[in-house]
């Protein structure tokens, strides 16, 4: 009778007598394949997280000349959006909801402003002493409005030129440096 044989320990020398066990091409050129998307994947991460500035990390994300998305220094969006609500962090543990829209602008005045997208979407917004606007906004005007939502109540927090994300600017300045009124 001969005794069961101990299998052999994960690393351990192969005993005299028995066929190594080998990968086969097959697995070999698998394993490679999945070793090179791994490394491209990676790449191309560190390479968008270390962009040396907006315009390459705009490029990336399909930016001015490659696609679709706005970078800015409140995030991304998309740069066709006709209008949106999204949910942001207050800073105080908390979150609010923000309203997005590009559209004509059918009424204004010191209190209000109408706007009414390509799709029809029409939305009326209350103008603060806390609004930013880009230059003197007018009816008939093309412009993108960003607003915090509370209840049925919109508050424009910022009025411009579409395309130019202000969330998250300094105060009383948009992102390309002209003065907000």
């Amino acid at each position: 009778m001969t005794e069961p044989t101990k299998p052999a320990e994960w690393g351990a020398p192969v005993p005299e007598g028995e066929p190594k066990k080998t990968w086969s091409g097959r697995k070999t050129a698998i394993a490679a394949g999945v070793a090179v998307v791994i490394a491209a994947g990676g790449g191309a991460a560190i390479w968008a997280g270390t962009a040396a500035n907006g315009a390459e990390r705009g490029a990336m994300m399909g930016g001015p000349g490659g696609g679709r998305v706005l970078m800015g220094p409140g995030g991304a969006m998309t740069r066709d959006a006709l209008h949106g609500d999204f949910v942001v962090s207050d800073g105080k543990g908390g979150y609010s909801t923000e309203r997005m829209q590009t559209g004509e602008i059918t009424e204004i005045s010191a209190t209000s402003v109408s706007l009414t997208s390509k799709d029809g979407y029409k939305q009326v917004y209350t103008i603060d002493a806390s609004t930013m606007k880009t230059g003197e906004p007018k009816a008939g005007e093309t412009v993108m409005v960003t607003a915090k939502v509370t209840g049925n109540t919109a508050t424009a927090t910022t009025i411009g030129k579409p395309g130019q994300n202000q969330r998250g600017g300094p105060p009383g300045q948009g992102q390309d440096g002209q003065r907000r009124y």
